[in-house]
């Protein structure tokens, strides 16, 4: 059996969505198509890795929604926030933050602060699609594909 010992990988990417470095190499090897019954990672297996992993990115994406950063920031509660969205699906032309800000749960500062936090955490996002693209592009050259080097 060889064992490979990998570090100071670039994780700059998976940081802020709390992804382990384990995490990430489970998920390039499964993508990758090089994971067998007897791989292990840190002595675990590779798919409970993976799912760790596209659980967390799952999470991370529903930051994103505007209700969830203002109640996670302690802007708003989470029962401001439940009469907010019962009022847009009634009314579903509103803005969630036109009706928190009528409601007077927030101010016009307070949603503009969470959307400007909405917008790192979608380009943090974009950046692991990024990241996930690459590693397809490489399982398609282990598998044989022609693809150009100005693709990675």
């Amino acid at each position: 059996m060889d064992e490979v010992v990998i570090t100071n990988i670039n994780m700059d990417t998976f940081i802020p969505l709390g992804i382990k470095p384990a995490e990430v190499i489970a998920n390039a090897l499964r993508e990758s198509g090089l994971i067998t019954n007897y791989t292990q990672i840190n002595g675990m297996n590779p798919i409970e890795l993976c799912t760790t992993f596209i659980e967390k990115k799952s999470n991370y994406q529903q930051l994103t929604k505007l209700g969830n950063l203002l109640v996670k920031n302690k802007v708003i509660t989470l029962q401001q926030l439940k009469d907010a969205l019962a009022t847009q699906n009634a009314n579903p032309s509103m803005k969630l933050g036109n009706i928190l800000i009528s409601m007077g749960a927030c101010s016009k500062f307070d949603i503009e602060r969470c959307i400007k936090s909405q917008d790192k955490i979608r380009e943090d996002i974009k950046k692991l699609d990024d990241y996930e693209d690459k590693v397809d592009l490489l399982r398609k050259r282990l598998s044989g594909g022609k693809i150009s080097n100005d693709h990675i």
